[in-house]
């Protein structure tokens, strides 16, 4: 089974309510986790990933090189250029390799053979280790400025299925970008996190039009219910209307600052906390689905 864990907009707390979901979940189930927020992922800080047991790259992704002694110059290469990743370099062309995404234009209307060549590059890795909680971890993490978030993003999942595991628990970044499409499709249960605020719910209508793309069933968490009390009742009608029951309030807890400062899961070390009091009632709301 695979749940994901996702939120439309970012900052809402999703990655704090998964750490600690993911020690209350690897205590009673066989499990494994994956950071699928490939431009940012950093839950491995946070559950204890010391040593990386090992790591893939990502391959099958080419940047367009331009043999400066065979450029004469004419620019037709820049012009049609869709990311605009080609510049000029004194009397001939270079390409921004950081932009470029292998497109073939260039090649196309490069009016001489043997100008323009393609050399494969690395967009991203995927790693896997044991956390400090003994469930297992996989972290897809994309290099700055390169495409197919989503292509390692899937990579990530097929290998965190390789271990045959009871439940597979995905951290989706925010928004609605291939990575988090990758995350999505596929889960049995997503766990929609927004906080008491009309963006937080506009993006998380969004995401919501994604979930129902792939027929997905959801959920929902509210962070920080009780910032913005007055807004709960349009927070309960979203929910409502997207037909997704809301399995825990999460009330505003400075214990979580603390718990981040320390790298750890809040409902590890300020078990007793609201924070944690929330959590383990979500997490019981969602035993019933695994």
């Amino acid at each position: 089974m695979q749940i994901t864990v996702s939120s439309g907009k970012g900052g809402v707390g999703k990655s704090s309510i998964t750490a600690s979901l993911l020690y209350l979940f690897g205590k009673e189930n066989d499990l494994i986790a994956v950071d699928a927020d490939a431009d940012t992922p950093n839950l491995d800080i946070l559950l204890n990933v010391k040593d990386w047991e090992g790591e893939e790259s990502l391959s099958g992704e080419r940047v367009a090189v331009i043999d400066g002694d065979r450029c004469n110059g004419c620019g037709l290469c820049a012009r049609h250029c869709p990311y605009e990743c080609i510049e000029r370099d004194g009397k001939v062309y270079r390409v921004n390799e950081v932009l470029c995404e292998g497109c073939n234009v260039c090649s196309i209307v490069c009016p001489h053979d043997f100008v323009i060549s393609f050399k494969e590059t690395i967009p991203g890795v995927i790693r896997w280790g044991k956390t400090d909680y003994d469930f297992e971890f996989v972290s897809a993490q994309l290099f700055p400025g390169r495409p197919n978030s989503g292509k390692l993003v899937f990579k990530a999942k097929k290998l965190a299925q390789s271990f045959n595991k009871d439940l597979m628990v995905v951290d989706a970044a925010a928004g609605i970008g291939c990575s988090v499409v990758a995350s999505v499709n596929g889960s049995d249960l997503v766990v929609v996190v927004v906080e008491p605020t009309e963006v937080s719910l506009s993006d998380a209508g969004r995401l919501v039009k994604v979930l129902d793309h792939f027929g997905v069933r959801r959920v929902g968490v509210v962070n920080k219910f009780d910032i913005n009390s007055d807004f709960m009742p349009v927070v309960e009608g979203f929910f409502k209307g997207v037909k997704a029951d809301i399995v825990g309030y999460v009330p505003y807890d400075k214990n979580v600052v603390n718990a981040m400062l320390q790298g750890k899961p809040a409902v590890e070390i300020f078990p007793e906390s609201l924070f944690s009091t929330a959590i383990k009632e979500i997490y019981e709301n969602l035993k019933n689905f695994v």
